[in-house]
């Protein structure tokens, strides 16, 4: 005897359905759960993509120097003159550049960690200008991964938050992909309609850049949650054999101290990290807190910023002999994915064609929240009209 296929069908009917309706559950509660959170994360997110270009733009006309003389300040002398004339500020690094006329970029903390730039004539000695941008970019960090102001539980309730925003936009294109493919449904999923009515205008502003969204959201969202989570960062650095932690394991690379020997001048070691390679136009060099540190960390780059490095190399540099220390092939691949991972996930791999990517996506995922919630609202209301009437 054969089974009825009519009710075979019925039953895969119903089945999809069941599924259907878990999936728009998921959707809407897990949205409107996490919603303020990463409204918070995606505009935060968005304030730190510009946040160098933010930095040297109020800084103005202190990048250059007025007049390019003969003989350079030694590093040493910079930095010097900057205690001389900011006593109660300790400098943590300094950035220079391969172009003459460039001010040295000086980075420095007090103990209340009043953190600033000041950008330094390197001929003179002379602290053009300060600006407090990098501690305002530093509290913008801190509020994006959750740190400010609830500590470790501010962490735990963000990454909860982007790990629930992975699954939005999972649910999302199953609610989004149309039953059927035709002309009418093309438009409508493709395209936001003019000159409609309010509903249907936040609805499509909701769907289409959604779906336009999808790819680059889910690229800085993995990105995101393989920087916060220990158990994915780990697995990261397995699969392309990267050892996890690498600026840390970087401060282990050193010699032993010792109290009969004198360190190396860093003037030459500025002059060789810009002779690595042709395309390096910035060297940033650490500066250590204490006289035992016996290595310093270097990035020699076409472009370096608060987190990100486009084009870069990191070096360990023994402060006795003034050169590079051989790194162990797994901690620079681990530099490496470090770097590559924070370059996506800033918008700093492509320089401004990256950043106004990234801005835009940032955008479409700060809105979701926002539209998804109106048309939950406005579903509730029309409920509650039909329930009076």
């Amino acid at each position: 005897m054969t089974k009825n296929p009519i009710k075979r069908t019925e039953k895969k009917v119903k089945q999809k359905s069941q599924w259907s309706k878990l999936n728009h559950w998921l959707h809407l509660w897990l949205g409107l759960s996490s919603g303020i959170i990463v409204f918070i994360v995606s505009l935060t997110g968005i304030l730190f993509i510009f946040c160098d270009d933010i930095i040297d733009g109020l800084a103005s006309d202190a990048l250059y120097v007025k007049e390019v003389k003969e003989q350079r300040l030694t590093p040493e002398e910079i930095l010097k003159a900057f205690k001389k004339q900011h006593p109660d500020r300790k400098a943590s690094y300094f950035i220079t550049y391969r172009d003459p006329k460039r001010s040295v970029k000086l980075a420095s903390s007090t103990k209340e960690r009043d953190l600033q730039f000041s950008w330094v004539d390197p001929y003179t000695g002379k602290v053009l200008t300060s600006g407090k941008a990098y501690d305002f970019f530093y509290v913008v960090a801190h509020v994006h991964s959750g740190e400010m102001p609830f500590g470790k539980t501010g962490n735990l309730i963000v990454e909860i938050s982007v790990w629930i925003f992975l699954i939005e936009l999972i649910t999302g294109i199953i609610l989004w992909w149309p039953k059927k493919w035709n002309r009418s449904t093309r438009l409508q999923s493709f395209t936001i309609k003019k000159n409609a009515s309010f509903k249907r205008l936040n609805y499509d502003l909701h769907n289409v850049p959604g779906f336009y969204n999808l790819l680059p959201a889910l690229l800085i969202t993995i990105t995101g949650l393989v920087i916060v989570n220990k158990t994915l960062n780990k697995t990261t650095h397995k699969v392309f054999d990267g050892f996890p932690r690498s600026y840390a394991a970087m401060r282990d690379i050193k010699p032993e101290y010792d109290s009969t020997k004198t360190f190396a001048a860093l003037n030459p070691i500025v002059k060789r990290l810009f002779l690595k390679d042709a395309a390096v136009e910035q060297v940033k060099l650490s500066i250590a807190a204490k006289d035992s540190i016996t290595s310093l960390s270097a990035v020699a780059a076409k472009d370096i910023g608060l987190k990100g490095v486009q084009n870069g190399k990191t070096f360990a540099i023994n402060r006795y002999t003034g050169q590079e220390i051989e790194i162990p092939v797994k901690v620079i691949n681990g530099l490496y994915i470090d770097e590559t991972t924070m370059n996506l996930h800033i918008g700093f791999w492509a320089g401004w064609l990256g950043k106004i990517f990234t801005l835009l996506v940032g955008l479409v995922c700060m809105f979701l929240p926002i539209t998804g919630f109106l048309i939950w609202y406005g579903r509730q209301n029309k409920k509650k009209k039909t329930s009076l009437t």
